[in-house]
């Protein structure tokens, strides 16, 4: 730490500040031992990502940056933001972390810089979803042996890294989460009833099945299953409504789709919403989340309201959070690409009573004790102070 300061500086590079990871940043930026300061873009770096347009929304400490995207046929797009790295040479923080994706030039500049300055640096992010070798594997070993260390969004991730040789001691587990605070309060107002009325308003009746999706509509997601899913179901006198909260390209093609396979009636598009009330209605009202593809925080959305999840097996095709879903405790996966299982797996949570009423209970323990920011802040100042003391030994 630089002696004139009175309490360690540390600076945070981000593409953007998406809306659901607003309060990580604002708890962070109000801690009164360690200056947290978010270098980001006001911008969205993804289609349909609503985004913090600037600190004041918030109460975060944050620069606006631009995040230049540069997109090379049959590549992924890589990220270049310069002012984040100009404000490491100028203000020389104590700590820095970076989003860390082997796609971001920033973080690739900002780790070499650190090794030239003296300055930890940390990549957040994903560490590994799975085995890799080969070039890509390289690619990304070269990027994490270059920084200090890393917080990584699953034990998973750490598994497997230490297993490739990195030290434990520099893989923090962070975990992911939502605004947790508004979203638990908001879990205890809603009352049965009015999830029942919402319920009518939509037009479940009576033992009919409600599942939910709360995301982008994106061919990755695979909705399609899920219409088919349905299908299955009420050929088999099973009537089970899909809420699909969100909007994106596959809307069009999941409409015809329903109409085509006789469901129209059954699956309701609500367009893109982010008023938290109006989504934990949603998520407290259905019977299950039903995530066919890419399963990520909205595994984390729909825990929080004590609704259990339904998603592949296949774990390297999904974000982190997937470790939340528990087979018959917090979920249920299905075989990976087998729509007969998947409307298998709805069947079972919803026939012939919703299994919801006996496992939202522990969905809600789980986001408690690991999924929050809170406990995120911890894992934060730990991993700081942790890479300052390493420091301060070489």
């Amino acid at each position: 730490m630089n002696d004139h300061r009175a309490r360690p500086y540390v600076l945070i590079q981000y593409n953007c500040i998406a809306h659901y990871r607003a309060r990580i940043f604002e708890l962070l930026s109000l801690r009164p031992d360690v200056e947290f300061v978010v270098v980001a873009d006001p911008n969205p770096d993804t289609p349909f990502l609503a985004t913090i347009k600037g600190g004041d929304e918030r109460q975060i400490r944050h620069v606006c940056a631009t995040t230049k995207i540069i997109r090379i046929p049959k590549l992924p797009d890589l990220y270049w933001q310069s002012l984040a790295v100009k404000m490491m040479r100028r203000e020389r923080p104590d700590v820095l972390i970076a989003l860390g994706s082997p796609y971001s030039i920033t973080a690739w500049v900002l780790s070499i810089y650190g090794r030239a300055l003296k300055i930890p640096v940390l990549l957040w992010g994903h560490g590994l979803l799975g085995e890799e070798t080969g070039p890509k594997w390289w690619f990304r070993k070269m990027l994490y042996r270059l920084a200090s260390g890393q917080l990584l969004y699953g034990d998973y991730a750490k598994t497997l890294l230490v297993k490739k040789g990195f030290d434990p001691e520099t893989l923090h587990v962070v975990y992911n989460s939502l605004d947790y605070d508004l979203q638990s309060k908001i879990a205890a107002e809603i009352r049965e009833e009015e999830s029942l009325a919402w319920r009518r308003s939509l037009g479940v009746a009576d033992g009919e099945g409600l599942v939910v999706f709360t995301g982008r509509l994106q061919p990755v997601k695979r909705l399609d299953m899920l219409v088919e899913a349905i299908a299955k179901l009420a050929q088999r006198g099973k009537r089970v409504h899909a809420a699909l909260v969100g909007e994106g390209s596959q809307k069009s093609n999941l409409t015809a789709l329903s109409e085509q396979l006789g469901v129209a009636d059954l699956i309701h598009f609500l367009g893109a919403s982010y008023d938290e009330r109006y989504l934990g209605l949603v998520l407290s009202a259905s019977d299950l989340s039903v995530i066919p593809s890419g399963a990520g925080l909205s595994i984390m959305h729909a825990m929080i309201f004590g609704t259990p999840v339904v998603l592949h097996d296949r774990i390297e095709y999904h974000f982190p959070e997937w470790e939340a879903v528990e087979e018959g405790k917090t979920g249920f996966y299905y075989k990976y690409g087998d729509i007969d299982d998947l409307a298998e797996k709805i069947e079972r949570a919803i026939f012939p009573s919703p299994k919801r009423d006996f496992m939202k209970e522990a969905c809600k323990r789980v986001i408690d004790e690991r999924y929050n920011p809170h406990r995120q802040v911890g894992v934060f100042i730990d991993a700081v102070k942790k890479s300052l003391a390493q420091y301060r030994k070489h």
